[in-house]
């Protein structure tokens, strides 16, 4: 039976389970949930997935059995009844820290601390390096990913504590050594910031009165920077910097909309102002964005945008928002913009804008964007394994929702191809893979792993999904695609839940059943998952609650973490090296040039271009069987292609034609002239209705004849503003170029915002359409499954922007019980914009 789709409605997330690759730290949780068996036992085989009608019989490695057996080790941390456990990979000696902690309300008892030097084999209880100290459970134990030889660990304090003070205890050597420090206030663990260009900065915040600490020593001491403050954040590209926003009327309200944006140089701590009137900002790379209040208007907000650390703005083409919408910025990398703008009224949608090179002009990307007003639930995602290709979803006119991807970043999105011979029921109306993610884990889906990439290994995507014409209920299963997201298989050997991962820069993948009850076996693929096989990790199964694979994804082993939930309950670890049926390492011989994009059947021509150039990647050989060199490297080789349209996005004023092949007019706008201040002067750009891709590299061949006209206008704030657009002239934001004073870091900022009618009518038709595209959520109702493991889902509140960044949450609820009506009344105005 099919299951009922997935509706846009709300639901809180209770986690009991954390995997935060932002501090590289995992964390899990004894549950003693009894259930069937989501899937029966299996034997030790080895069996084919097809990849089309003329594969042949899988022939398994030779002996793999007798080869990995003697890899596996198990250890057990006996007389240690503490239920959570959080741990880490430290420095690149294969050193494994393992803390387990009990805290509650009502009930404590210390900490544990293990170490491993042979990469989990065997553990040393080295509590007394941390005085057998209380250490907090969430977020308790957190690595420097500047120097993952520096671990951070923070001491507990009871519900009703009177400290003000918190106890950590820091190291530099892997957990050989540790300092206690009493830091001069009570810390924040969730705001702890690690500096990317130097490993001995931090910063920090208190619980009260927002308090921001620097320190420059890895914590030994700190100096209070500046009290009241919302939001921090290292400057991404200049380690000295460091921005914060300051809330002067000091009532710490998220929405406060009167903050005031600095920015600090570390060493001699002089500060600038930048902007006021502020409500959020974020950084990435080179981008530096700010939301502003634009006065006169009860609280809306318009975007800035800044390159140069906030020296001068300019003012985003985005559409101005009220206080019950937000801007979401989705990602700022290969020198474009993604951000969602928030439709006005609960609807959870918005429109998806990509930007160029200077972060100033948007074009739209995709309408119905599914984001529920709830910061973090959303399922756009970046595919890491091939530049420019990102996967998202989108709600339907049914309220019902389904997955896009897009491989020349945004300009057009299709449709997720299901496996060949995929067959779907008669009432669907499409037939297409429908990935989960987020929203999917909000809605209690089974799953135990987010969708998986990573830069070292090309093309390869790991995801759980579903097919038919939308995303559903039923238990998902494990679909693979090596060519970036164009093809997609679904081995039969992963039938439902999994955990998963990839090891030796792919090539090797491994898969775990996630259910309810105890497990030995581990599945794993030499091939890019056409060909799998099953291996008993141990002799007795455990119950699982995570896998630790080595960041990176190009190491030939992996812990698996669990307990013995039939024997005396104690933590167990288990690591399992594949590296003795992989054989060797890999020579030239091994290896083949692969042509990114080849299996693209989406553009009219079939050249292998994208982004304006054939790029090419060395890949290890199909049906060979080696250890990747640890000198591979996912480098592309380009050779430049002609241009065409799509190479181009559709400018301001245009939207894509219903084929997504070219651009025509937006009949909403009334003309194509852009009226923008850039660097104090007006700009009117006149466009055919194209603006080629950033980073794209086309040259010649198609030509839309793009013009810009500088018309060297100075922005005063005496600038007329058009009836139409809502706006008293005497209410724009007054900003001017900051001058520093060493003495005071003090500056006058002072900016004068001109939105021409462009933007103006861009807003007017968006709050127009969010009128008639309200929506009223019907009740849903669900069956629930005999097997509820499948319960257990993945999921977070904050979607982090690191390369390898997954936070896992269980949360404890299951899915809601038949018949139940699910209200969605969540009404943000949160910017979700800090990365």
């Amino acid at each position: 039976m099919l299951g009922l789709r997935l509706s846009l409605i709300l639901i809180t997330l209770l986690p009991s389970l954390a995997i935060s690759t932002q501090n590289l730290v995992y964390e899990f949780e004894k549950s003693h949930s009894i259930n069937k068996r989501s899937s029966e036992e299996e034997d030790q085989t080895s069996s084919l997935h097809k990849r089309d009608t003329t594969s042949s019989t899988c022939v398994p490695p030779a002996d793999f059995v007798n080869k990995l057996t003697p890899g596996r080790t198990q250890h057990k941390f006996t007389q240690d009844t503490n239920p959570s456990i959080s741990l880490t990979w430290s420095g690149s000696d294969g050193v494994i820290l393992g803390l387990t902690t009990m805290t509650s309300m009502f009930v404590s008892q210390a900490s544990k601390l293990y170490r491993s030097h042979d990469r989990g084999k065997t553990f040393e209880d080295i509590s007394s390096r941390i005085d057998h100290g209380y250490i907090r459970k969430s977020g308790g134990m957190q690595v420097n990913p500047t120097d993952t030889n520096m671990v951070i660990l923070f001491g507990y304090d009871p519900p009703f504590s009177t400290s003000r003070h918190t106890t950590i205890y820091t190291t530099n050597d892997a957990g050989l050594t540790f300092s206690k420090i009493l830091l001069p206030f009570k810390i924040d663990v969730s705001s702890i910031k690690f500096n990317a260009h130097n490993k001995h900065r931090l910063l920090a915040q208190s619980v009260s009165h927002g308090e921001l600490w620097l320190s420059s020593d890895f914590g030994s001491s700190w100096k209070l920077v500046q009290s009241y403050v919302q939001t921090i954040s290292w400057d991404p590209t200049d380690g000295d910097y460091f921005y914060f926003t300051y809330d002067p009327s000091q009532s710490m309200s998220k929405n406060s909309i009167t903050n005031e944006l600095y920015r600090e140089n570390a060493i001699t701590e002089v500060s600038v102002r930048l902007a006021q009137d502020v409500h959020s900002f974020a950084v990435q790379d080179t981008f530096l964005f700010l939301s502003v209040q634009f006065q006169g208007k009860n609280g809306s907000r318009v975007m800035h945008v800044s390159k140069n650390h906030g020296d001068s703005w300019d003012a985003a083409q985005l559409p101005l928002i009220n206080r019950k919408q937000f801007y979401s910025l989705l990602d700022m990398s290969e020198d474009m913009v993604f951000i969602h703008v928030d439709v006005e009224g609960d609807t959870g949608f918005g429109t998806i804008y990509t930007s160029d090179e200077r972060g100033i002009i948007f074009s739209k990307s995709l309408s119905n964007h599914l984001y529920p007003n709830n910061k973090g639930i959303t399922d756009f995602y970046k595919v890491l394994s091939l530049p420019g290709v990102y996967i998202t979803s989108q709600l339907s006119e049914d309220k019902t929702v389904h997955s896009l991807i897009t491989f020349d970043k945004g300009g057009t999105w299709n449709t997720l191809t299901a496996p060949a011979g995929s067959k779907c029921a008669a009432t669907e109306k499409a037939c297409n893979l429908q990935l989960h993610n987020y929203f999917s884990a909000s809605k209690h889906v089974a799953l135990p792993a987010l969708p998986l990439s990573s830069k070292n290994t090309v093309g390869l995507i790991i995801a759980h999904g579903n097919i038919g014409d939308g995303l559903n209920f039923n238990p998902p299963k494990v679909y693979v695609s090596d060519d970036g997201g164009y093809s997609w298989s679904q081995p039969p050997q992963l039938d439902g839940p999994h955990y998963y991962g990839i090891g030796d820069r792919g090539g090797l993948l491994w898969a775990i059943p996630s259910q309810s009850t105890p497990t030995n076996i581990i599945k794993f693929s030499l091939d890019e998952g056409q060909c799998w096989h099953s291996f008993n990790f141990s002799d007795t199964p455990i119950q699982i609650t995570g896998v630790s694979p080595e960041q990176g994804e190009k190491t030939t082993d992996l812990t698996i973490w669990g307990w013995d939930r039939n024997g005396d309950g104690m933590w167990m670890v288990v690591t399992v090296d594949f590296k003795a049926v992989m054989g060797s390492q890999c020579t030239r011989d091994d290896y083949m040039k692969w042509i990114a994009h080849e299996t693209n059947t989406l553009a009219s021509l079939n050249d292998n271009c994208l982004l304006g150039s054939k790029q090419s990647f060395i890949r290890r050989k199909k049906g060979t069987i080696c250890t990747n060199s640890n000198a591979l490297q996912a480098i592309p080789t380009h050779e430049t292609c002609s241009c065409r349209n799509l190479d181009y996005l559709c400018d301001y004023g245009y939207t894509r034609s219903t084929d997504g092949r070219t651009c025509v007019r937006d009949t909403s706008a009334s003309n194509t002239n852009m009226d923008v201040c850039i660097e104090g002067t007006e700009e009117v750009i006149l466009t055919k209705g194209y603006r080629k891709i950033p980073g794209d590299k086309c040259q010649g061949g198609f030509n839309p004849n793009h013009q810009v006209e500088s018309l060297k206008k100075s922005c005063a704030r005496t600038e007329e503003v058009k009836d139409n657009f809502g706006v008293d002239k005497d209410f724009f934001v007054d900003y001017v170029k900051p001058h520093s004073n060493p003495h005071t870091g003090w500056i006058i900022f002072l900016v004068i915002v001109v939105l021409a009618l462009g933007g103006a009518l861009v807003y007017l038709v968006y709050k127009k359409r969010s009128l008639l595209m309200k929506v009223r959520y019907r009740p849903i109702t669900q069956e629930v499954p005999d097997d509820s493991a499948n319960t257990r889902l993945v999921g977070t509140a904050t979607i982090m922007d690191d390369d390898e960044a997954v936070l896992v949450e269980m949360p404890n609820g299951g899915p809601p019980k038949n018949g139940a009506i699910i209200s969605y009344h969540d009404d943000s105005d949160e910017d979700l914009l800090v990365t």
